[in-house]
């Protein structure tokens, strides 16, 4: 009997050094996604101020064709002037915001 009890502690502690191991493996796998998933994220950031950067070209573009065409309204212009200066106000924020985490 005393055999049988032996037999079965061997057989545990191989399966518990296997569980360990499979778990150190999963463990390490997980830190690798988290760095890929921060990564991975901060690209994502990156591209969209990329996409933000020539969202505000086109609008400068698009007010300085709106300038430059003669039939345009004066008071349109000034609309769109102040709404540029709202959205830069707004993106100043934004990074202050992001600067103070």
């Amino acid at each position: 009997m005393s055999k049988s009890i032996t037999t079965i502690i061997v057989s545990i502690e191989y399966r518990l050094r296997l569980l360990i191991d499979r778990n150190a493996g999963l463990e390490q796998r997980s830190t690798e996604l988290e760095s890929e998933l921060e990564r991975l994220e901060l690209e994502l950031r990156k591209q969209k101020e990329i996409i933000e950067e020539l969202e505000e070209e086109i609008r400068i573009y698009k007010l300085g064709e709106a300038i430059n065409n003669k039939s345009s309204d004066i008071r349109e212009v000034k609309l769109k002037i102040n709404e540029l200066v709202r959205k830069i106000d707004r993106s100043i924020d934004i990074i202050k915001e992001e600067e103070s985490k």
